[in-house]
C-alpha cells in the first residue's frame, strides 16, 4: 500500500510529480530530496500545447498565476528551416486536417509543398503576430492551440513554491547510496547520515538515474541508430530590438540543427549536434559564427534512448531518468507531465495498491509514447533537404525510421491523405497523428505518387484561402508583446474551462 513517497529531484520533472500527487492523489505523503548535487540543465524550454493543459486544467491552476509568477511567452508552433525552399511552420493547430471543395481533397494535395499561410496560426507566425484581433473589441482572440516558451529556473522556482504551498516536504540534502532488498529499494542513505524511506520511490535525477538505473539496473534502450546527436552547445543574449516571435525556431547546421527559444527580456540559443562528426570546438566556432551576440556557452553531453521500464518494484522514473529523445519537438516537458499523470491517477484509482496489471499496462504506454516519439523526430533526420554534409548524408542513408517507415511508405504511395490514419497510427498512439509527418513530409519536399490529385479549381481555391489567412493575418494580427500585456492585465480573465476538461 503506497501511503508515503519521496520523491529524488528538485526539478521540473520531481515537482510536476509531486504537484500530481499532492492535487489527483489525495491522502498520500508526498516528501521531495531536493539535492544540489544533482542540479537542473536550466536552459530556456519549449512546450507543446500539453503543458498548459497539465498546469490548467488537470492540476488546476489558475493561468493568470501562472503568467504572473513565470512570466511565459507563447508559441503557436515551430518554424522549420530544413526544407529546400522557404522556412515553413508546424502549428498545434492540426493545420493540415482542411479540405477543398466538394471532394474534400486534403489540403496537402494543394499546397504543393508551400505550407505558408495555410492556417490563421502559420499566417500569424509568419508575420510576427500570434493572435487575431478579437471581433468583440480591441483585444487578441486567444486560442487554445499554444505552448509555453519558459525560463527554466523561474518555472522550477515557481513549482517548488506551489509544491510547498500544497503541503509537500521539502528535504535539503545528498544521496550516498540506495540499498536494495529483494529488487525494491530499501532506503535513501544521505551523505550526512540520514536515512530515508518510503512506499514508493520516484527516481526524478535527471541523467544520473539514481534507483531506476544505478540501483535497480533497469536496462536502458539506446535510440542512437535513429537519433546520432548527442551533444549540445548552450548560449543565448538579452533582446535588444528582434521581435518577439511566437514559435521556437529550428534550422539545420552542419552536424544537426539548432534551435531559438524566445523570451521578452533574453534569446535563447543551442546547437545539437553529432560528436561523432563534428568535435565541441568546431560544434562552438560555428555556433558562434551563426549567432555572433551569444555570450557564454556550456557544452550539455547527453544519449538519447529510454529504461526498458519506467515503473520498476516501488521506483518510477520521471524526467531524464526515465529517457531523453533531444529537444527537436520540445517534448521533454510533455514526457513528464504525462508520466505524472499516469502515476497519480494509477495510485488514485487503485486507492494505493496498483496491481501489476495497472504497473505493466502504464510501463507500456510510456515506453510506446518515447517510442513514438524517436520515429516522429527520425523522419526529420532521414528526409531533411537543405543541406548535404557528411552528417546528413550519413542520416539520409542509414537513419532507422523503425515505426515511421510505414508512415513513409504510404505517404509514398497515397500522398498527404488521412483515410488510413486508424490503421498508420491506432488512436492509442496519440502523440501527433499523421498531421506532424505530412506537414514535415510536405516542407522538406518528400515526393509522393499523387502531385495532381488536386485540380487546379481546387488548387486556386486553396491559394485564395491562404491569401485570406496572411490578408487577415496582416490587418487583424496583435504582436506577442501586446498580447502578453493584455494577458497580464488585472483586468483580464480566462474563460472557465479554457484548456478542456482534465
Amino acid at each position: 500500500m503506497v501511503r508515503e513517497i519521496l520523491i529524488l529531484g528538485g526539478g521540473s520533472a520531481g515537482l510536476m510529480t509531486a504537484l500530481a500527487l499532492l492535487r489527483r492523489a489525495p491522502g498520500i505523503r508526498v516528501r521531495l530530496l531536493r539535492s544540489p548535487a544533482l542540479g537542473i540543465i536550466g536552459v530556456g524550454e519549449g512546450s507543446t500545447a500539453d503543458l498548459p493543459v497539465f498546469l490548467h486544467s488537470f492540476l488546476g491552476i489558475p493561468p493568470a498565476e501562472f503568467f504572473r509568477a513565470v512570466n511565459p511567452s507563447l508559441k503557436l508552433g515551430i518554424r522549420f528551416n530544413w526544407g529546400r525552399g522557404e522556412p515553413y511552420f508546424y502549428t498545434f493547430a492540426e493545420a493540415m486536417r482542411q479540405v477543398i471543395g466538394p471532394r474534400e481533397v486534403p489540403c496537402g494535395f494543394a499546397c504543393g509543398g508551400d505550407l505558408g499561410g495555410n492556417h490563421p496560426a502559420t499566417a500569424l507566425m509568419e508575420q510576427g503576430k500570434v493572435f487575431l484581433r478579437h471581433p468583440d473589441g480591441p483585444w487578441p482572440d486567444v486560442r487554445a492551440h499554444f505552448g509555453y516558451h519558459v525560463e527554466n529556473r523561474e518555472l522550477v522556482a515557481w513549482l517548488e513554491s506551489t509544491a510547498l504551498a500544497w503541503g509537500c516536504e521539502i528535504i535539503d540534502g545528498d544521496l550516498a547510496e540506495a540499498p536494495v532488498a529483494d529488487g525494491r529499494v530499501a532506503s535513501l542513505r544521505l551523505t550526512d547520515g540520514r536515512e530515508l524511506r518510503a512506499d514508493l520511490y520516484v527516481d526524478a535525477s535527471g541523467f544520473a538515474a539514481e534507483l531506476i538505473g544505478r540501483a535497480l539496473g533497469e536496462p536502458f534502450v539506446g535510440f542512437a541508430d535513429s537519433l546520432l546527436c548527442d551533444r549540445a552547445v548552450v548560449g543565448g543574449w538579452e533582446r535588444s530590438d528582434e521581435v518577439l516571435q511566437a514559435y521556437t525556431a529550428s534550422d539545420v547546421m552542419t552536424a544537426g540543427w539548432c534551435w531559438q527559444i524566445e523570451h521578452p527580456g533574453r534569446i535563447n540559443r543551442g546547437y545539437v549536434y553529432s560528436s561523432r562528426f563534428q568535435s565541441d570546438a568546431d560544434a562552438e566556432a560555428e555556433f558562434r559564427a551563426a549567432n555572433p551576440k551569444v555570450g557564454p556557452t556550456r557544452i550539455v553531453p547527453f544519449r538519447t534512448g529510454r529504461r526498458a521500464r519506467q515503473w520498476v518494484g516501488n521506483v518510477f522514473a520521471v524526467g531524464n531518468a526515465a529517457g531523453f529523445v533531444e529537444p527537436l519537438e520540445a517534448t521533454a516537458l510533455m514526457c513528464i507531465s504525462h508520466a505524472a499523470r499516469f502515476l497519480a491517477l494509477s495510485l488514485r484509482d487503485s486507492d494505493g495498491a496498483p496491481p501489476p496489471s495497472l504497473v505493466g499496462a502504464t510501463n507500456r504506454l510510456l515506453a510506446r509514447q518515447w517510442d513514438e516519439i524517436r520515429d516522429f523526430l527520425a523522419a526529420h533526420y532521414r528526409f531533411q533537404s537543405r543541406l548535404d554534409t557528411p552528417f546528413w548524408r550519413h542520416c539520409r542513408e542509414h537513419v532507422a525510421l523503425r515505426g515511421a517507415e510505414p508512415i513513409a511508405a504510404y505517404y509514398r504511395e497515397n500522398g498527404p491523405t488521412f483515410l488510413a490514419e486508424i490503421d498508420l497510427i491506432p488512436p492509442a498512439k496519440s502523440f501527433n497523428l499523421l498531421e506532424g509527418y505530412w506537414t514535415h513530409f510536405l516542407g522538406m519536399g518528400v515526393p509522393h505518387a499523387r502531385p495532381d490529385r488536386a485540380n487546379p479549381e481546387e488548387v486556386a481555391a486553396w491559394r485564395a484561402h491562404v491569401a485570406a489567412n496572411r490578408g487577415d493575418a496582416a490587418a487583424r494580427g496583435w504582436s506577442l508583446r501586446d498580447t502578453l500585456a493584455i494577458l497580464h492585465d488585472p483586468r483580464w480573465s480566462w474563460t472557465p474551462g479554457f484548456f478542456g476538461p482534465d
